[in-house]
């Protein structure tokens, strides 16, 4: 096949992907990224969420309360744990099966030896942590 024949076939290809940029207005975007569009609007009242619930508008669900306070690793109940923010109930039950088998935290970056607690995690729930004293967290 001569260069002039590969080049001539690859013409409509090309066509193909111009048109298309151009049909998009040039913004790129996919299904779960586009926005939904709304085609009429509601006569009737927003609903009111329940109190305490603060829905998250990008994921349609209840977003956790800042919380205050210190929680002491080595005390603390799974659902004490599981106030913090990013802990469920996996993560709660690993921080007690680590203390259990460890005999606890003997400083508060020990719980970066958890399963998912990276550096990342922990820096962010560092200032709500404490391996000494009375747990005082509390949902604001």
């Amino acid at each position: 096949m001569t260069t002039l024949t590969r080049i001539t076939s690859r013409i409509p290809v090309m066509l193909a992907a111009i048109a298309l940029v151009v049909a998009m207005g040039g913004e790129w975007t996919t299904s779960a990224s586009a926005a939904p569009t709304v085609l009429a609007k509601s006569t009737s009242p927003p609903s009111s969420p329940s109190p305490g619930d603060d829905p998250d508008p990008a994921r349609g669900r209840p977003v956790k309360k800042a919380p205050s306070g210190r929680i002491n690793l080595n005390t603390a109940t799974e659902e004490q744990l599981m106030m913090l923010p990013t802990v469920g109930p996996a993560k709660a039950e690993r921080i007690v099966s680590w203390r259990k088998k460890n005999g606890g935290f003997k400083r508060v970056a020990d719980l970066r030896r958890v399963k998912g607690f990276g550096y990342k995690t922990f820096k962010r729930l560092e200032p709500l942590l404490d391996i000494k004293g009375d747990t005082t967290l509390a949902q604001k």
